[in-house]
């Protein structure tokens, strides 16, 4: 039987925390968390996002933390007709399976029973499949979210 040595110690070791770093860059990054851009209240608790490059159709990502480290994740998206479309990366069937929406071509897509909704029908609420909407307001190309708003859906992510 072959004793270890201290060198192969070491590489073992290495070799365990290099597959460790892959995995883990995989799940976090690769599978859709690289996706999500993270934004904070300002002092005011307000969270303001310029959209004057948002282009219909188009959806983007965030992750909300506050200084308490509540996280809240949510999209926002143009549609076709150019109005604004914010809901919680959540709804009330499958929150807690954490597996939240896509999009494409305009649709957006649970990921969790892969039923799709239009864009243009976040905001009017709603439920099973379909995103939370998120109350707002713009500002010109600004989108304006209270903090007090986008905790409503805390419960969904904790």
């Amino acid at each position: 039987m072959k004793r270890w040595t201290p060198k192969g110690g070491i590489l073992f070791v290495l070799a365990f925390l290099a597959l460790f770093l892959a995995i883990d860059f995989v799940v976090e990054a690769g599978y859709g968390r690289s996706r999500f851009e993270r934004v904070r209240p300002d002092a005011d608790g307000v969270v303001r996002l310029d959209l004057h490059d948002l282009e219909p159709l188009e959806v983007r990502f965030y992750r909300f933390l506050n200084g308490a480290n509540q996280e809240v994740e949510f999209l926002v998206g143009r549609d076709e007709s150019g109005v604004v479309q914010v809901g919680f990366n959540a709804n009330n069937s499958h929150y807690k399976a954490r597996r939240g929406f896509s999009a494409q071509n305009g649709w957006i897509i649970d990921n969790k029973c892969e039923t799709a909704s239009r864009l243009s029908t976040i905001n009017r609420g709603g439920g099973g499949c379909r995103p939370l909407p998120l109350a707002h307001r713009m500002e010109g190309d600004v989108l304006v979210l209270r903090e007090s708003d986008i905790l409503e859906g805390w419960r969904f992510f904790h």
